[in-house]
């Protein structure tokens, strides 16, 4: 297989979401272009510039482009013969589809190796309550490699609700957090809604999502508790006798595209269960392992389980 020839790097988000200035950081205060030649090619005009003067300092080349219908087979051509580039640092408009982009036949031997997305924390609860929004903000996220959420202010936003909802739309995404001074932030993020370390959790119906994301992610934490939670019947387990999957669905940027969340569930009545039937299980947790991921799972071993009527608003919430 011949080596790649150029690199290409995608940064995406909403106007205004910090993505130049990452970008623009990006060339002039790390050793990214170190011994590379690049050209960046700005698809917006935003509130941030990029001085061609300042960033020719790194052998960097400023290229724009006005409409999607520009980033052509023949525009990636003509950066190739006019810079021989070994990166490309492209900022997409935060109104464009990302895959629009992903179906450009590119020149040989150049590629997409990296899409990268900044989110502005401060405004992101505004586009993911809005159904129109939460779809263009899925279009930057669900194919990103690395989700960048800056303006993060630890007195009063909690990591769990960034990664839960990110996680939701793309579970490989590396999230990445960085307060409003600039700094990353490294703090561990505790602040469930509920105590984990009690022995007993009534976990609430708009908790569910927050507590399987949890359980998933930190399984040991929840060996050997007694739960109580509400979901539905997704399907019996193809491996554990008599296990099934409790879940609900979160949606990820409309109700025709969710991501199923759920816990595995032990019963004696697994097989009298139908699809979509809701249920409250109680029952006692395990710590076992599993060879299909590999590593420990949490699995409930029902003790108790009757029938409920389906919640008014099904899908999953993180806020």
């Amino acid at each position: 297989m011949n080596p790649l020839e150029t690199r290409i790097y995608v940064f995406t988000g909403f106007l205004e979401s910090g993505k130049t200035t990452f970008l623009v950081d990006t060339v002039c205060n790390t050793n990214f272009c170190d011994g590379e030649k690049t050209v960046i090619v700005l698809c917006e005009e935003g509130f941030v510039s990029v001085d061609p003067k300042e960033v020719a300092k790194h052998d960097a080349y400023v290229e724009s482009v006005e409409t999607l219908e520009e980033l052509t087979t023949e525009y990636f051509t003509m950066l190739r013969n006019k810079y021989h580039p070994t990166q490309v640092l492209l900022e997409y408009n935060g109104m464009w589809n990302i895959d629009d982009l992903l179906k450009v036949e590119l020149p040989n031997r150049w590629d997409i190796v990296q899409i990268l997305t900044t989110i502005d924390a401060s405004t992101f609860n505004l586009y993911v309550q809005n159904n129109g929004l939460r779809s263009l903000l899925y279009q930057h996220c669900y194919k990103s490699d690395l989700i960048i959420i800056n303006r993060f202010n630890k007195k009063f936003m909690r990591k769990s609700m960034f990664r839960n909802n990110f996680k939701a739309m793309n579970p490989v995404a590396q999230l990445i957090y960085e307060n409003i001074d600039g700094t990353i932030n490294n703090d561990p993020d505790e602040s469930l809604p509920y105590d984990y370390k009690q022995k007993n959790l009534d976990i609430a119906d708009h908790d569910f999502g927050i507590f399987c994301y949890d359980v998933m992610e930190n399984a040991p934490r929840y060996a050997n508790k007694h739960v109580k939670l509400k979901g539905k019947f997704i399907a019996r387990d193809k491996i554990i006798p008599n296990a099934f999957i409790l879940g609900r669905y979160a949606m990820v940027c409309c109700e025709q595209d969710t991501s199923l969340i759920g816990i595995i569930c032990r019963s004696e009545y697994a097989n009298q269960l139908i699809p979509d039937e809701w249920v409250i299980v109680e029952g006692t947790t395990s710590l076992e392992y599993d060879e299909e991921t590999g590593g420990n799972i949490i699995i409930l071993n029902v003790e108790h389980l009757e029938g409920t009527p389906p919640l008014a608003y099904e899908y999953v919430t993180f806020d």
